[in-house]
């Protein structure tokens, strides 16, 4: 959870804020639901975060899964890159 913890502290966030993050609200009905922009922001952080932690091949794609996980555990569909083993 320590990669979790060092995204959050990264982007300002507390885990539950970053999931919050990711939902918007229908106006007319409140009808909570996944914004799509939302999701391709927090993976370009991700991959931000992941690049400056010097992460390279597997340990960056395996570490930036891990926040990935936590957010499709919360409920955000978020893909990221695939380890190939290249």
């Amino acid at each position: 959870m320590r990669v979790l913890a060092d995204f959050c502290a990264h982007v300002g966030k507390a885990p539950d804020e970053l999931v919050a993050f990711c939902f918007l609200r229908k106006r007319d009905t409140g009808v909570r639901f996944v914004s799509v922009k939302r999701r391709v922001a927090v993976n370009e952080w991700i991959e931000e975060f992941a690049a400056e932690q010097g992460w390279e091949g597997k340990e960056a794609v395996s570490n930036a899964n891990i926040i990935r996980g936590f957010l499709i555990h919360n409920g955000v569909l978020i893909q990221g890159r695939v380890w190939t083993g290249d």
